[in-house]
């Protein structure tokens, strides 16, 4: 069992134990219990090995996962890949899901922002658990994976965020440590035809 299917590793008790202290140093109504979950938060990124100034893993409470959008785009036996910018890895591409925006939606709009490709999305690949995805850049969040097909459009990555834009079969994948965390395998299921995993 690894860190994805919910074995409590020390990073994974720790990643619970900052939401926590990050609560309870909220609700908080005294000095006392404050400096606890303070002293709460310092042991939980010990755990994490998540530096002690690195970002909040919220700054909203109560503390809870965002969502982001990943497109699983697939035309014929192709998947289109992103290579971001900040991290030179591997990824399809995808971000964060926008205050009233359906998750379908919001994917069409990354696809189309990150790779110049439009797309029509066709079904749910998964929903996806980052847990153990975390380094230093604070967030717990779930990867709506959608399957979508090319309609117009061509490549023309963006280029603050996006380094290059190819088309991958499933026999010339780059390996998997040149991709972002998590999404090797979310790759192998989409060209795999794989629909509705619950991570």
């Amino acid at each position: 069992m690894n860190d994805q299917e919910g074995r409590l590793t020390p990073a994974r008790i720790g990643h619970i134990l900052e939401g926590l202290a990050l609560d309870g140093r909220h609700y908080a109504d005294n000095e006392y219990d404050k400096a606890r979950y303070r002293r709460i938060l310092e042991l939980a990124r010990a755990l994490e090995h998540v530096p002690q100034d690195a970002p909040l893993l919220s700054k909203v409470v109560p503390v809870t996962p965002k969502v982001g959008v990943d497109g699983a785009v697939i035309e014929r036996d192709a998947i289109l890949l992103i290579q971001r910018r900040d991290s030179q890895k591997w990824a399809m591409p995808g971000g964060a899901v926008e205050v009233g925006e359906r998750p379908s939606e919001a994917v069409i709009r990354e696809v189309q922002e990150e790779t110049g490709i439009l797309i029509q999305t066709d079904s749910l690949v998964g929903v996806f658990d980052n847990w153990m995805d975390r380094h230093v850049v604070s967030h717990h969040l779930y990867h709506v994976v959608i399957r979508g097909h090319k309609i117009s459009g061509t490549i023309n990555p963006q280029p603050s965020e996006v380094l290059a834009v190819k088309w991958f079969n499933l026999a010339d994948l780059p390996p998997r440590d040149l991709f972002q965390p998590g999404h090797y395998d979310r790759v192998l299921k989409a060209l795999r035809g794989v629909i509705g995993t619950v991570d």
